[in-house]
Protein backbone atom coordinates (compact mmCIF):
# COMPACT_ATOMS: atom_id res chain seq x y z
CA UNK A 1 0.00 0.00 0.00
CA UNK A 2 1.07 3.11 -0.82
CA UNK A 3 1.23 6.18 1.34
CA UNK A 4 0.32 9.50 0.07
CA UNK A 5 2.84 12.58 0.65
CA UNK A 6 0.86 15.71 1.43
CA UNK A 7 3.31 18.91 1.47
CA UNK A 8 2.55 20.65 5.15
CA UNK A 9 1.36 17.33 6.87
CA UNK A 10 3.30 14.63 9.04
CA UNK A 11 2.36 11.20 8.78
CA UNK A 12 2.77 8.54 11.03
CA UNK A 13 5.47 7.63 8.43
CA UNK A 14 7.91 10.80 8.95
CA UNK A 15 7.20 10.57 12.67
CA UNK A 16 9.14 7.06 13.29
CA UNK A 17 11.50 7.94 10.44
CA UNK A 18 12.21 10.87 12.52
CA UNK A 19 12.25 8.55 15.42
CA UNK A 20 15.31 6.58 14.20
CA UNK A 21 17.09 9.31 13.64
CA UNK A 22 20.49 9.87 16.18
CA UNK A 23 19.79 12.91 18.51
CA UNK A 24 22.32 16.03 17.59
CA UNK A 25 25.41 16.09 19.35
CA UNK A 26 25.67 18.93 22.06
CA UNK A 27 27.75 22.11 21.34
CA UNK A 28 30.75 21.21 19.47
CA UNK A 29 34.44 21.43 21.14
CA UNK A 30 37.22 23.91 19.45
CA UNK A 31 38.99 21.42 17.76
CA UNK A 32 35.70 19.59 16.14
CA UNK A 33 34.80 23.02 15.01
CA UNK A 34 38.21 23.54 13.37
CA UNK A 35 37.77 20.35 11.67
CA UNK A 36 33.99 20.94 10.23
CA UNK A 37 35.27 24.68 9.29
CA UNK A 38 38.35 23.00 7.06
CA UNK A 39 35.98 20.26 5.58
CA UNK A 40 33.83 23.16 4.59
CA UNK A 41 36.59 25.13 3.15
CA UNK A 42 37.92 22.23 1.20
CA UNK A 43 34.09 21.40 -0.43
CA UNK A 44 33.37 24.98 -1.17
CA UNK A 45 32.24 25.23 -4.66
CA UNK A 46 34.94 27.00 -6.71
CA UNK A 47 33.01 28.53 -8.99
CA UNK A 48 30.65 30.26 -5.92
CA UNK A 49 33.08 30.56 -2.96
CA UNK A 50 32.85 31.80 0.80
CA UNK A 51 31.77 35.09 0.72
CA UNK A 52 34.07 37.47 2.58
CA UNK A 53 31.18 38.14 5.65
CA UNK A 54 30.67 34.50 5.91
CA UNK A 55 34.37 33.58 6.33
CA UNK A 56 34.70 36.39 8.63
CA UNK A 57 31.69 35.53 10.91
CA UNK A 58 32.72 32.18 10.93
CA UNK A 59 36.40 33.17 12.27
CA UNK A 60 35.09 35.21 14.99
CA UNK A 61 32.67 32.96 16.26
CA UNK A 62 35.82 30.13 16.41
CA UNK A 63 37.98 33.01 18.38
CA UNK A 64 34.82 33.33 20.44
CA UNK A 65 34.50 29.32 20.94
CA UNK A 66 38.05 29.66 21.82
CA UNK A 67 38.40 32.65 24.05
CA UNK A 68 35.16 31.07 26.24
CA UNK A 69 37.10 27.90 26.53
CA UNK A 70 40.27 29.22 27.98
CA UNK A 71 38.32 31.10 30.28
CA UNK A 72 36.41 27.99 31.37
CA UNK A 73 39.85 26.53 31.79
CA UNK A 74 41.14 29.27 33.77
CA UNK A 75 38.83 29.40 35.84
CA UNK A 76 38.76 26.12 37.23
CA UNK A 77 42.73 26.60 37.56
CA UNK A 78 41.56 29.61 39.85
CA UNK A 79 39.18 27.75 41.42
CA UNK A 80 41.41 24.59 42.32
CA UNK A 81 44.17 26.87 43.23
CA UNK A 82 42.06 28.83 46.03
CA UNK A 83 40.67 25.50 47.47
CA UNK A 84 43.76 24.29 47.76
CA UNK A 85 45.56 27.43 49.32
CA UNK A 86 42.60 27.46 52.24
CA UNK A 87 43.34 23.76 52.75
CA UNK A 88 46.54 24.59 53.50
CA UNK A 89 45.77 27.50 55.66
CA UNK A 90 43.40 25.14 57.22
CA UNK A 91 46.26 22.53 57.89
CA UNK A 92 47.94 25.18 60.25
CA UNK A 93 45.40 24.23 62.65
CA UNK A 94 46.12 20.92 62.71
CA UNK A 95 47.05 19.69 66.78
CA UNK A 96 46.29 23.20 68.28
CA UNK A 97 42.41 23.57 70.24
CA UNK A 98 39.70 25.93 68.67
CA UNK A 99 36.71 26.49 70.22
CA UNK A 100 33.97 25.17 67.74
CA UNK A 101 29.94 24.78 67.96
CA UNK A 102 28.85 22.00 70.42
CA UNK A 103 29.05 21.30 73.89
CA UNK A 104 30.68 17.99 73.60
CA UNK A 105 33.90 17.28 75.37
CA UNK A 106 36.75 15.01 76.12
CA UNK A 107 38.26 14.65 79.85
CA UNK A 108 41.33 12.96 80.12
CA UNK A 109 40.72 12.76 83.87
CA UNK A 110 41.11 16.45 86.13
CA UNK A 111 42.08 18.55 82.31
CA UNK A 112 41.29 21.87 82.90
CA UNK A 113 38.46 22.35 79.86
CA UNK A 114 37.86 26.18 78.24
CA UNK A 115 34.69 27.14 76.56
CA UNK A 116 32.78 29.51 75.31
CA UNK A 117 28.74 31.28 75.60
CA UNK A 118 27.21 33.22 73.23
CA UNK A 119 24.64 35.57 74.27
CA UNK A 120 22.19 37.40 72.25
CA UNK A 121 20.79 39.76 75.11
CA UNK A 122 21.68 40.79 78.60
CA UNK A 123 21.55 38.17 81.36
CA UNK A 124 20.33 38.56 84.76
CA UNK A 125 22.40 34.83 85.52
CA UNK A 126 23.83 32.47 83.65
CA UNK A 127 24.55 28.78 84.66
CA UNK A 128 26.47 26.05 83.19
CA UNK A 129 26.71 22.73 84.08
CA UNK A 130 29.04 19.78 83.28
CA UNK A 131 26.49 16.16 82.30
CA UNK A 132 27.98 13.17 82.04
CA UNK A 133 25.83 11.59 78.61
CA UNK A 134 26.43 7.67 79.91
CA UNK A 135 23.72 8.55 83.18
CA UNK A 136 22.40 11.98 82.27
CA UNK A 137 24.01 13.20 85.86
CA UNK A 138 25.05 16.41 86.35
CA UNK A 139 28.35 16.57 87.90
CA UNK A 140 29.45 20.25 88.29
CA UNK A 141 27.79 23.23 88.07
CA UNK A 142 28.98 26.91 87.82
CA UNK A 143 27.38 30.25 88.42
CA UNK A 144 28.55 32.48 85.66
CA UNK A 145 26.24 35.83 87.39
CA UNK A 146 24.97 38.54 85.47
CA UNK A 147 26.83 39.08 81.82
CA UNK A 148 26.02 41.72 79.18
CA UNK A 149 25.26 40.27 75.70
CA UNK A 150 28.28 39.22 73.85
CA UNK A 151 31.20 36.33 74.10
CA UNK A 152 31.18 35.21 77.50
CA UNK A 153 34.20 32.95 77.97
CA UNK A 154 34.55 29.98 80.86
CA UNK A 155 36.52 27.36 82.14
CA UNK A 156 36.29 23.69 83.49
CA UNK A 157 38.59 22.31 86.30
CA UNK A 158 37.91 19.38 85.42
CA UNK A 159 36.90 18.35 88.77
CA UNK A 160 33.42 17.14 90.22
CA UNK A 161 31.09 18.50 92.74
CA UNK A 162 32.81 16.97 95.44
CA UNK A 163 36.47 18.44 94.37
CA UNK A 164 37.59 15.53 92.44
CA UNK A 165 39.37 14.65 89.35
CA UNK A 166 36.82 13.60 86.42
CA UNK A 167 36.92 10.46 85.08
CA UNK A 168 38.39 10.15 81.81
CA UNK A 169 35.61 10.17 79.13
CA UNK A 170 33.24 12.06 77.07
CA UNK A 171 31.27 15.36 79.15
CA UNK A 172 28.10 18.06 77.45
CA UNK A 173 28.23 21.32 78.33
CA UNK A 174 24.70 22.95 79.34
CA UNK A 175 24.08 26.44 79.61
CA UNK A 176 21.03 28.52 80.35
CA UNK A 177 20.50 32.38 81.33
CA UNK A 178 17.98 34.42 83.00
CA UNK A 179 16.48 37.60 82.15
CA UNK A 180 13.67 38.31 84.80
CA UNK A 181 11.16 35.49 84.27
CA UNK A 182 12.54 34.24 81.33
CA UNK A 183 14.87 31.59 81.26
CA UNK A 184 16.50 30.13 77.82
CA UNK A 185 18.97 27.36 76.69
CA UNK A 186 22.58 29.90 75.65
CA UNK A 187 24.70 28.20 72.64
CA UNK A 188 28.38 26.78 73.60
CA UNK A 189 31.37 26.94 71.75
CA UNK A 190 33.96 24.26 73.14
CA UNK A 191 37.39 23.21 73.12
CA UNK A 192 38.42 21.27 70.91
CA UNK A 193 41.66 19.38 69.23
CA UNK A 194 42.21 19.45 65.15
CA UNK A 195 43.35 16.24 64.19
CA UNK A 196 42.91 16.94 60.50
CA UNK A 197 41.63 18.68 57.63
CA UNK A 198 39.23 18.43 54.46
CA UNK A 199 37.88 19.99 51.61
CA UNK A 200 33.70 19.50 50.96
CA UNK A 201 33.54 20.06 47.29
CA UNK A 202 29.76 20.22 47.66
CA UNK A 203 29.81 23.60 49.74
CA UNK A 204 33.13 24.73 48.82
CA UNK A 205 34.28 24.70 52.48
CA UNK A 206 37.29 23.82 54.54
CA UNK A 207 35.82 21.14 57.21
CA UNK A 208 38.09 20.71 60.51
CA UNK A 209 38.13 17.28 61.82
CA UNK A 210 38.12 17.53 65.68
CA UNK A 211 39.31 14.65 68.28
CA UNK A 212 35.93 13.59 68.64
CA UNK A 213 35.52 12.13 64.83
CA UNK A 214 33.14 15.62 63.82
CA UNK A 215 33.75 18.05 60.95
CA UNK A 216 33.05 21.19 61.35
CA UNK A 217 33.50 24.03 58.81
CA UNK A 218 36.89 26.59 59.53
CA UNK A 219 34.31 29.37 59.40
CA UNK A 220 32.67 28.13 62.41
CA UNK A 221 35.13 28.19 64.74
CA UNK A 222 35.33 31.08 67.26
CA UNK A 223 38.84 31.21 68.77
CA UNK A 224 42.33 29.39 67.96
CA UNK A 225 43.99 28.23 71.73
CA UNK A 226 47.61 28.86 72.69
Amino acid sequence: MSTLNIPGITTMADLKAQSRQPAPQADLDRNAFLRLFTTQLQNQNPLDPMKNEAFVAQLAQFSSLEATTRMSDSLEQFVTSQSTERVMRGASLIGKHVFVPGATVNQSGGDRIEGMLKLEEMADSVTLQVVDPANNQVINSMELGPQMAGEVPFTWNGGNFQGEAAAAGEYIFLAEMRRGETVRQVPVHSEARVRGVSWNDETGQVLIEIADGQSVPLSEIKRILD
